[in-house]
């Protein structure tokens, strides 16, 4: 359901100034442009943007619509908050009857915007003139727009590149002994690594050594450790995801043993955010969920603090890549206005404020590269051999439905036998699309 909280943003010349002055990592922030083609209206109009709340400043959603409205004074665009991914299949049942009270829709994941494609809810941005002038397919940075894209339709618009990975603490993992005199971060060749380094924080410290994303993220985290270690998702088919593997038994044999001992915290289970909260406190050694944290936790503790370590396999294997989607239901009435401000806002420079100050890497090559730091290219030496999540019709479902199962195996209520033949059924029933 949408929130009645509505974020109707007016610009004026100081709000921008404040806009483009945060933006300043080298070569400087510019307005979008004031062009508009033939179909956009001279009188006023509104845009409406559906979004979570995390959005509004981590993606810098709020200073585009500033910028926006700046450069197009007879627009409002107003950033209207809906809860979470649950909230899509409310989208969906209204799209279906020809309306939209949603212009543009910024979905967390953008995978999960694939149940809208089917039934052509939402519009082929390749049939657009999106990718034209400074937007051809080659500016855009690895394989972000393949994170968007299903059989040929570009279903959404890739915003701020993230992966899943460890982020660290350097100065808890030197009082563990876990970083050495030599300042040489560590190696992680198995989870039996993983485990190791945790424990030594958990006797040096007498808190948990790591906290693993076991929230609603869980199934992200299940994904991104898999194709990690094991280097493919799917069974034999290529298609069905499977976790019944021998290395995927080794990891949750792990988790569950550093669940037993305290090591491993089960904190996300109650609050997703509670171990980034720790780890931008402080705290907290490591944190596996994106690896993003390592630059907001940076602003709080400092840049030095702070690192990236790869988890097993994701150097040689990737992770989960992802990023926000970006979509326009076809219901839309002012598509013409929504592919204006995606076109020359969205997927402008301001991408570059949301990469320096949340993790959240900008799409378009030239932007990316005016970021200038060593989480950005540890990020970037795993995110260009990482891969999406499964393109299923039904991922929301399994996504919540996983994370549920997955909760009851750690806690010890049901065996690694019963959690893998409960989660292979699941998934195995579900829509994975044609």
């Amino acid at each position: 359901m949408l929130r009645n909280k509505k974020l109707a943003v007016i610009a004026s010349g100081a709000i921008l100034a404040l806009t483009l002055t945060a933006c300043g990592t080298g070569g400087g922030a510019t307005t979008p442009s004031s062009s508009a083609p033939p179909a956009l209206d001279t009188g006023p109009q509104t845009l409406t943007v559906a979004i979570q709340a995390w959005m509004s400043n981590k993606l810098a959603l709020q200073d585009m619509a500033a910028a926006y409205h700046t450069a197009h004074p007879n627009v409002t665009v107003n950033l209207v908050e809906y809860a979470d991914n649950n909230a899509l299949s409310t989208f969906s049942l209204q799209w279906s009857q020809g309306k939209a009270d949603q212009d543009i829709v910024v979905v967390d994941g953008a995978s999960t915007a694939v149940q809208f494609v089917p039934q052509g809810l939402i519009i082929d941005f390749n049939k657009t003139d999106m990718f034209t002038g400074d937007l051809t397919k080659d500016k855009f940075v690895g394989e972000s727009l393949s994170y968007t894209e299903l059989r040929g339709n570009q279903f959404a618009m890739p915003l701020g590149l993230e992966v899943y990975n460890i982020s660290a603490n350097k100065d808890i993992l030197k009082q563990a002994g876990v970083i050495g005199a030599d300042g040489k971060v560590p190696v992680f060749n198995t989870w039996d690594d993983v485990y190791a380094a945790a424990e030594k924080v958990y006797k040096a410290t007498g808190q948990p050594g790591m906290t693993i994303q076991w929230g609603p993220n869980a199934m992200a985290t299940m994904i991104s450790v898999e194709q990690a270690v094991r280097g493919n998702l799917y069974k034999a088919d290529g298609k069905t995801l499977t976790f019944d593997t021998p290395e995927m038994r080794k990891v949750f044999e792990v988790w569950r043993k550093g669940v037993e001992s305290g090591i491993f915290s089960i904190d996300t289970f109650a609050s997703k955010d509670a171990g980034r909260s720790n780890f931008n406190a402080g705290t907290l050694a490591m944190l596996l969920e994106s690896a993003s944290r390592v630059a907001e936790a940076g602003q709080a503790i400092g840049a030095d603090k702070v690192t990236v370590l790869a988890m097993p396999g994701s150097l040689t294997n990737g992770s989960y890549g992802f990023s926000a989607g970006v979509l326009v239901p076809t219901a839309s009435k002012n598509q013409a206005l929504a592919l204006d401000f995606i076109k020359t806002t969205v997927m402008g420079d301001l991408q570059v404020k949301a990469g320096v100050e949340w993790g959240k890497l900008p799409v378009i090559s030239r932007y990316f590269d005016q970021i200038q730091a060593d989480w950005k290219d540890q990020m970037y030496s795993v995110i260009e051999k990482s891969v999406p999540a499964p393109m299923y019709n039904d991922l929301a479902v399994i996504s919540d439905r996983g994370k549920q199962m997955l909760q009851e195996y750690l806690t010890g209520k049901v065996t690694l036998d019963q959690f893998i033949t409960n989660l292979e059924g699941m998934i195995g029933s579900s829509d994975l699309g044609s």
